[in-house]
């Protein structure tokens, strides 16, 4: 039993001396693994503290993607600079382009309004004044037939202006034979020598018509040629309306020459609705009357302008003889212009367009980068 007990103790010692070696190298292991911790965190902080003292460099890599970036800015900036001053150009072209027709515009929406306060005047008129000034204007118009037109239009042509313009004629200083019959300017005086309107729907015309056609008048709106019957209507007579065409402030009579066979003018005298339908077009020389006397039976009245556009060589006369209205003779407001309507409507067409590109860009650009941003990875 003796021998058993010590053989155990025998077999426990090289288990305890195999513990106590065990825990010395462990401890060693410690110890040193401390001092080589100990010396790699000191030879970092000498590291540190050398390239600390060294002059700051940068990875050459690093300087190209800079200068690439510079340029990249530069570039933007010049791309900016260039596309404000594009707009301004733009902007200012279109401006320039635009003048001609903002001015034609607004003189067209005063003569408007001047005819509709002649028309306001006339209707305020006491009972039988406006009568009274038609049947006057009648009475004109059969002495004038009987007479045989001895005097048509004025010694100075309207129209004679500068070669090559469509400006007024320049005569300002010029006395009228209109301006000199007392009797003439007394007919048909509504006020400031308007004696009625001239309304053409179809190229959206609505102008006083003055008496005679100096340069005063026709730069106010339509003159009546001197030595023509009065536009009141009636048999054996033959009213002729003179207006310019090309100004740059007011469209007048420009767009006379859209007038075709079958259309439709309309004259508004002392409260009465006239209405004509264009049934001859023709062009003569200036020295040329013979189509502007009365015909004996007609009621007719024709429109006189300069041809060709610009020139001025000749006269354009677009004419036409009273029917009734509404009947063949539509309404005035019954009657649009096609021309400008769809002009205006093409305009608006380019315009929503524009914006709805400009639109359709943008949020495209901020759908794509939105999308570029929720795939991109997270690193």
């Amino acid at each position: 039993m003796a021998g058993n007990i010590e053989d155990r103790d025998s077999l426990r010692e090289p288990a305890a001396h195999t513990v106590d070696r065990a825990s010395s190298s462990h401890f060693a292991k410690g110890r040193f693994g401390k001092a080589r911790l100990a010396n790699a965190q000191a030879d970092d902080m000498h590291a540190a503290y050398v390239h600390a003292r060294k002059p700051w460099t940068v990875d050459p890599n690093t300087k190209e993607v800079g200068k690439i970036a510079a340029r990249q800015r530069s570039i933007r900036r010049r791309m900016l600079i260039l596309r404000i001053v594009g707009i301004i150009l733009g902007i200012g072209a279109l401006c320039i382009a635009a003048t001609p027709f903002i001015l034609q515009w607004k003189t067209a929406a005063n003569q408007s309004s001047q005819t509709q306060s002649v028309h306001n005047r006339v209707a305020g008129w006491p009972y039988p004044k406006a009568e009274e000034q038609l049947q006057a204007a009648q009475k004109y118009n059969k002495k004038l037939a009987a007479s045989g037109q001895p005097i048509l239009g004025e010694a100075v042509d309207p129209f004679a202006s500068v070669a090559g313009s469509s400006s007024v004629s320049g005569h300002q200083h010029t006395e009228s034979a209109a301006s000199k019959d007392a009797e003439y300017q007394s007919l048909l005086d509504t006020g400031d020598g308007v004696m009625g309107a001239i309304v053409i729907p179809k190229i959206s015309v609505n102008l006083p018509i003055y008496h005679g056609t100096d340069d005063a008048a026709l730069s106010r709106g339509a003159g009546h040629l001197y030595g023509t019957s009065l536009p009141v209507g009636g048999k054996n007579t033959h009213a002729v309306i003179t207006g310019h065409r090309g100004l740059v402030a007011a469209a007048m009579f420009t767009r006379l020459d859209e007038m075709k066979k079958g259309d439709f003018f309309y004259i508004d005298v002392m409260g009465k609705e006239l209405g004509y339908e264009v049934d001859r077009i023709s062009v003569i020389d200036p020295s040329d009357v013979s189509s502007l006397r009365v015909e004996p039976g007609q009621d007719r009245v024709t429109l006189m302008t300069c041809t060709p556009y610009g020139v001025n060589t000749h006269r354009l006369l677009v004419s036409g003889h009273r029917v009734s209205i509404p009947n063949p003779a539509p309404h005035p407001s019954d009657v649009y212009d096609l021309h400008t309507i769809g002009i205006c409507t093409v305009l608006a067409i380019l315009v929503f367009g524009s914006i709805l590109a400009g639109v359709w860009k943008r949020w495209h650009r901020f759908i794509v980068m939105h999308h570029a941003g929720k795939n991109r990875p997270a690193w």
